[in-house]
């Protein structure tokens, strides 16, 4: 899971701070305390896309599958610059057993989040749920040639351990 990071100066102090408060709680595993915090938000900022983001994220730490694959939804067409959202409901749609639909989600995303090896670890993922081993091989050679590090992910990932046996 990735935590927030950046955050638009545009926001205000007390935005930032419930984004930080919510990102530390969840960093720590407490979801419903993150929530709590993007709860307290200001209804002009609840929109903006890192708190859509952060709401996303709290919600698939607490499996809620479906708000989680709507919101990010939600996300994307309103923030379409945002590759997380993108990511975030294919997830979502991969835990809901609506695999294909994920993998489609992915597929269909614009070709500069494509540029992302994020997207192409998780489409390897769902490739090999759905049973194409070739294509998932091929989605996490992709991958790890974006970003070495995958390979020691991919390694431990139980949605990837039919390409290692």
């Amino acid at each position: 899971m990735l935590y927030l990071q950046n955050e638009p100066p545009s926001q205000s102090h007390e935005t930032r701070r419930a984004l930080s408060a919510a990102d530390g709680y969840l960093f720590l595993d407490l979801p419903e305390e993150a929530l709590t915090e993007l709860e307290s938000i200001d209804l002009n900022d609840r929109n903006d896309a890192p708190v859509l983001l952060a709401r996303t994220r709290v919600l698939l730490h607490m499996r809620r599958w479906r708000e989680a694959e709507r919101l990010a939804f939600r996300g994307a067409a309103e923030h379409p610059d945002q590759e997380e959202f993108t990511v975030q409901r294919a997830f979502a749609l991969q835990q809901l057993k609506r695999g294909e639909q994920a993998r489609n989600v992915l597929l269909a995303a614009p070709e500069w989040i494509r540029r992302s090896g994020i997207l192409h670890y998780n489409l390897a993922c769902y490739e090999a749920q759905l049973g194409d081993l070739n294509a998932a091989r091929h989605c996490i050679g992709i991958a790890i040639s974006m970003n070495a590090a995958m390979r020691k992910n991919a390694k431990a990932d139980p949605d990837l351990e039919a390409l290692w046996n």
